[in-house]
C-alpha cells in the first residue's frame, strides 16, 4: 500500500508533539525478550534489503514467539509483540517514538497512568518486547493461530496490519490491543496506551488513574 508522503509527518506530529508525559529521562520500560541470531535462517530465504533487520522474515516466527514468551513469563513481565516489516514507514515512526534511547520510555511514565495501587504492583518492571514479520508466511501464520488477525479484523483491518501492536500476558495468554482503524481520538502519550493494554491484560488491576489519560484527535 502506498503512503502518501504527508501522512508520515502528521503521524508523526501526534505521536511526539501530543505525548504530554513520555520520555521523562532514566531507563527505557522495554527490554528485548530475545536474541533474534540464535534462530536458525530459513533455506533460499532473503531477508528485505535495509539497513537494519528488526523484523525478521527468515527467522521463524513462532520459534521466536514461543521463546519471548517463555522469557516474559520467566521475568514475570508483560510481552509486547510488534506485528510489522522493516520497509513499513508506520512501523519507523512508532520505533523512533517509543524506542527512542536519548528520550525513552520510563516505567514512571506508564504508571502514572495507573492507579496508586497498580503503579506500586508494576513498579520498575520492564516490558519485554519481541518483532514479528507481519508479511512472511510464518508470521502471518501465527498470527492466525493466535487470534491476533481475529482481533484486528475486530478493529476495523481486513488482515493483521503494520504496525499492530498486542500485549500479551505470558501466565494467562490474555491479548489487548488499543489499535483501531476507525478510532476519532487516540492518546496523546503513547504510556498511556500502555498503561491501558496492561489493565485490560489484567496485568495490573484496574483503577483510577493517577493522571488523567488524555486523548488527541486521530489524523
Amino acid at each position: 500500500m502506498k503512503i502518501k508522503s504527508f501522512i508520515l509527518p502528521i503521524f508523526a506530529l501526534i505521536l511526539s508533539a501530543c505525548s504530554g508525559g513520555s520520555g521523562g529521562g532514566g531507563e527505557s520500560v522495554f527490554e528485548p525478550a530475545v536474541d533474534y541470531t540464535v534462530f536458525p535462517m530459513i533455506e533460499n530465504c532473503a531477508e528485505e534489503n535495509v539497513r537494519e533487520v528488526k523484523y525478521h522474515a527468515c527467522r521463524n516466527s513462532r520459534d521466536i514467539y514461543e521463546a519471548a514468551l517463555a522469557s516474559a513469563k520467566a521475568k514475570n513481565q508483560p510481552l509486547m509483540v510488534t506485528f510489522g516489516f522493516n520497509t513499513c514507514p508506520y512501523c519507523a515512526v512508532l520505533e523512533a517514538e517509543i524506542y527512542d534511547p536519548k528520550n525513552p520510555v520510563t516505567s514512571e511514565d506508564v504508571t502514572q497512568y495507573l492507579s496508586g495501587e497498580a503503579a506500586a504492583e508494576f513498579g520498575d518492571r520492564k516490558i519485554s518486547t519481541v518483532r514479528l514479520h507481519a508479511r512472511s508466511e510464518h508470521g502471518l501464520k501465527l498470527a492466525n493461530d493466535l487470534g491476533v488477525t481475529r482481533m484486528a479484523r475486530a478493529r476495523g483491518w481486513h488482515r493483521v496490519w503494520s504496525p499492530f501492536v498486542v500485549m500479551v500476558n505470558p501466565e494467562t495468554g490474555a491479548m489487548a490491543s488499543e489499535s483501531l482503524w476507525e478510532a476519532k481520538e487516540i492518546h496523546c502519550d503513547y504510556a498511556a496506551n500502555l498503561a491501558v493494554n496492561l489493565e485490560n491484560i489484567r496485568y495490573v488491576e484496574r483503577g483510577t488513574p493517577q493522571v488523567r489519560r488524555a486523548r488527541c484527535p486521530k489524523t
